[in-house]
Protein backbone atom coordinates (compact mmCIF):
# COMPACT_ATOMS: atom_id res chain seq x y z
CA UNK A 1 0.00 0.00 0.00
CA UNK A 2 1.14 3.20 -0.97
CA UNK A 3 0.77 6.29 1.23
CA UNK A 4 -1.30 8.06 -0.98
CA UNK A 5 -3.46 4.69 -1.04
CA UNK A 6 -3.24 5.15 2.96
CA UNK A 7 -3.95 8.89 2.80
CA UNK A 8 -6.91 7.97 0.46
CA UNK A 9 -8.38 5.23 2.75
CA UNK A 10 -7.97 7.41 6.11
CA UNK A 11 -10.19 10.33 4.23
CA UNK A 12 -12.91 7.42 3.31
CA UNK A 13 -12.76 6.50 7.17
CA UNK A 14 -13.23 9.50 8.39
CA UNK A 15 -15.91 10.63 5.98
CA UNK A 16 -17.82 7.40 6.70
CA UNK A 17 -17.36 7.99 10.30
CA UNK A 18 -18.23 12.12 10.09
CA UNK A 19 -21.52 11.38 8.04
CA UNK A 20 -22.79 9.94 11.42
CA UNK A 21 -22.38 13.42 12.80
CA UNK A 22 -22.18 16.25 9.55
CA UNK A 23 -22.51 14.75 6.34
CA UNK A 24 -20.87 18.22 5.28
CA UNK A 25 -17.65 17.03 4.42
CA UNK A 26 -14.84 20.32 4.83
CA UNK A 27 -14.28 21.55 1.24
CA UNK A 28 -10.58 20.85 1.91
CA UNK A 29 -10.85 17.53 2.47
CA UNK A 30 -12.37 17.02 -0.84
CA UNK A 31 -9.88 19.23 -2.68
CA UNK A 32 -7.17 17.14 -1.01
CA UNK A 33 -9.11 13.99 -1.67
CA UNK A 34 -8.83 14.61 -5.49
CA UNK A 35 -5.29 15.64 -4.86
CA UNK A 36 -3.92 11.85 -3.18
CA UNK A 37 -6.01 10.00 -6.19
CA UNK A 38 -4.46 12.09 -8.88
CA UNK A 39 -0.52 11.49 -6.94
CA UNK A 40 -2.00 7.91 -7.03
CA UNK A 41 -2.50 7.52 -10.85
CA UNK A 42 0.87 9.60 -11.37
CA UNK A 43 2.56 7.42 -9.17
CA UNK A 44 1.11 4.39 -11.29
CA UNK A 45 2.67 5.58 -14.29
CA UNK A 46 6.12 6.23 -13.08
CA UNK A 47 5.65 10.18 -13.10
CA UNK A 48 7.79 11.65 -10.59
CA UNK A 49 5.79 14.43 -8.48
CA UNK A 50 6.06 17.03 -5.94
CA UNK A 51 3.08 17.78 -4.12
CA UNK A 52 2.43 21.77 -3.54
CA UNK A 53 -0.74 21.11 -2.52
CA UNK A 54 -1.94 24.56 -1.53
CA UNK A 55 1.62 26.35 -1.31
CA UNK A 56 1.68 27.50 -4.47
CA UNK A 57 -0.85 29.01 -7.65
CA UNK A 58 -0.80 25.11 -8.48
CA UNK A 59 -0.96 21.55 -6.93
CA UNK A 60 1.53 19.04 -8.45
CA UNK A 61 4.72 19.84 -10.14
CA UNK A 62 6.19 17.55 -12.65
CA UNK A 63 9.85 17.79 -12.63
CA UNK A 64 11.04 15.63 -14.86
CA UNK A 65 8.56 17.11 -17.32
CA UNK A 66 8.57 20.54 -16.31
CA UNK A 67 4.99 20.60 -15.65
CA UNK A 68 2.38 21.68 -13.23
CA UNK A 69 -0.96 20.56 -12.52
CA UNK A 70 -4.37 21.82 -11.40
CA UNK A 71 -6.82 19.80 -9.31
CA UNK A 72 -9.96 20.11 -9.22
CA UNK A 73 -12.53 18.20 -7.36
CA UNK A 74 -16.44 17.98 -7.79
CA UNK A 75 -18.81 15.14 -6.46
CA UNK A 76 -22.21 15.47 -8.39
CA UNK A 77 -24.30 18.83 -7.26
CA UNK A 78 -26.27 21.26 -8.48
CA UNK A 79 -25.58 24.48 -6.68
CA UNK A 80 -28.50 26.44 -8.16
CA UNK A 81 -27.65 27.21 -11.14
CA UNK A 82 -30.04 24.54 -12.97
CA UNK A 83 -33.38 23.31 -12.41
CA UNK A 84 -33.40 21.58 -9.72
CA UNK A 85 -33.17 17.75 -11.05
CA UNK A 86 -30.04 18.91 -13.11
CA UNK A 87 -27.03 17.31 -11.59
CA UNK A 88 -23.38 18.26 -12.81
CA UNK A 89 -19.76 17.71 -11.81
CA UNK A 90 -18.20 20.99 -12.06
CA UNK A 91 -14.28 22.61 -12.10
CA UNK A 92 -13.60 26.52 -11.77
CA UNK A 93 -10.94 26.79 -14.77
CA UNK A 94 -10.29 30.60 -13.88
CA UNK A 95 -11.04 33.33 -12.11
CA UNK A 96 -11.64 37.38 -13.64
CA UNK A 97 -8.25 38.63 -12.83
CA UNK A 98 -6.16 35.64 -12.68
CA UNK A 99 -3.87 34.34 -14.79
CA UNK A 100 -4.23 31.55 -17.49
CA UNK A 101 -1.21 30.03 -17.41
CA UNK A 102 -0.62 29.20 -14.05
CA UNK A 103 -1.04 24.91 -14.81
CA UNK A 104 -0.09 22.62 -17.67
CA UNK A 105 -3.17 20.66 -17.12
CA UNK A 106 -6.16 20.70 -15.08
CA UNK A 107 -7.64 17.49 -13.87
CA UNK A 108 -11.06 17.49 -12.63
CA UNK A 109 -11.86 14.72 -10.13
CA UNK A 110 -15.30 13.28 -10.39
CA UNK A 111 -16.29 11.55 -7.04
CA UNK A 112 -19.36 9.29 -6.11
CA UNK A 113 -20.89 10.32 -2.69
CA UNK A 114 -19.23 7.09 -1.00
CA UNK A 115 -15.78 9.06 -2.20
CA UNK A 116 -14.51 5.56 -3.52
CA UNK A 117 -15.90 5.55 -7.22
CA UNK A 118 -13.48 7.97 -9.25
CA UNK A 119 -13.30 9.35 -12.62
CA UNK A 120 -10.10 11.87 -13.83
CA UNK A 121 -11.02 14.35 -16.89
CA UNK A 122 -7.80 15.15 -18.28
CA UNK A 123 -7.52 18.77 -19.84
CA UNK A 124 -4.32 19.94 -21.71
CA UNK A 125 -4.23 24.05 -20.68
CA UNK A 126 -5.70 24.75 -24.20
CA UNK A 127 -8.29 22.70 -24.30
CA UNK A 128 -9.22 23.70 -20.37
CA UNK A 129 -9.37 27.52 -21.46
CA UNK A 130 -11.29 26.71 -24.54
CA UNK A 131 -14.52 26.56 -22.55
CA UNK A 132 -14.72 30.69 -22.69
CA UNK A 133 -16.07 32.79 -20.16
CA UNK A 134 -19.47 32.81 -18.40
CA UNK A 135 -20.84 35.41 -16.53
CA UNK A 136 -22.71 33.37 -13.28
CA UNK A 137 -24.52 35.78 -11.24
CA UNK A 138 -23.80 33.13 -8.14
CA UNK A 139 -20.28 33.46 -8.83
CA UNK A 140 -19.08 36.15 -10.07
CA UNK A 141 -15.40 35.40 -9.73
CA UNK A 142 -15.54 32.93 -12.18
CA UNK A 143 -14.41 33.60 -15.23
CA UNK A 144 -14.14 30.20 -17.14
CA UNK A 145 -15.49 26.54 -15.80
CA UNK A 146 -16.31 23.05 -17.05
CA UNK A 147 -19.81 21.30 -16.21
CA UNK A 148 -19.80 17.75 -16.88
CA UNK A 149 -23.49 16.72 -16.58
CA UNK A 150 -25.10 13.00 -15.42
CA UNK A 151 -26.78 12.80 -18.51
CA UNK A 152 -26.67 14.04 -22.33
CA UNK A 153 -30.10 15.13 -21.62
CA UNK A 154 -29.70 17.32 -18.58
CA UNK A 155 -26.85 18.88 -21.16
CA UNK A 156 -29.53 19.71 -23.29
CA UNK A 157 -31.65 20.90 -20.57
CA UNK A 158 -29.54 23.06 -18.84
CA UNK A 159 -28.21 25.08 -22.24
CA UNK A 160 -31.80 25.62 -23.15
CA UNK A 161 -32.39 26.65 -19.30
CA UNK A 162 -29.66 28.75 -19.18
CA UNK A 163 -27.81 29.45 -22.48
CA UNK A 164 -25.47 31.85 -20.96
CA UNK A 165 -23.48 29.80 -19.16
CA UNK A 166 -23.13 26.69 -20.56
CA UNK A 167 -20.56 26.90 -23.25
CA UNK A 168 -20.41 25.23 -26.93
CA UNK A 169 -17.29 23.63 -25.78
CA UNK A 170 -18.68 22.22 -22.71
CA UNK A 171 -21.28 20.64 -25.11
CA UNK A 172 -18.42 19.02 -27.03
CA UNK A 173 -16.57 17.82 -24.07
CA UNK A 174 -20.15 16.21 -22.81
CA UNK A 175 -20.52 14.84 -25.87
CA UNK A 176 -17.18 13.40 -26.26
CA UNK A 177 -15.81 12.56 -23.10
CA UNK A 178 -13.09 9.89 -24.65
CA UNK A 179 -11.33 12.58 -25.52
CA UNK A 180 -11.03 14.05 -22.09
CA UNK A 181 -11.69 10.64 -19.60
CA UNK A 182 -8.40 9.11 -18.15
CA UNK A 183 -6.64 10.28 -20.63
CA UNK A 184 -3.47 10.24 -19.23
CA UNK A 185 -1.74 9.87 -21.93
CA UNK A 186 -1.86 13.46 -22.49
CA UNK A 187 0.53 13.99 -19.95
CA UNK A 188 3.94 14.28 -21.34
Amino acid sequence: MTDYDLAIKIIIEFKKNFDKIDPKVPKKLLSLLGEYYVLRELKKRNIKVEHKGGQSGYDIYLPVLNKKIEVRTSLLKNEGLYPEHIAFYGWRVTEINQREDKFDFLIGVALDLSYEYVRFFIFTQKEALSVGDVAIKRYPKIKKKIHIFDTLEELEEAKEEEPEIVTDYEVYINKNPKKFLNRWDKIK
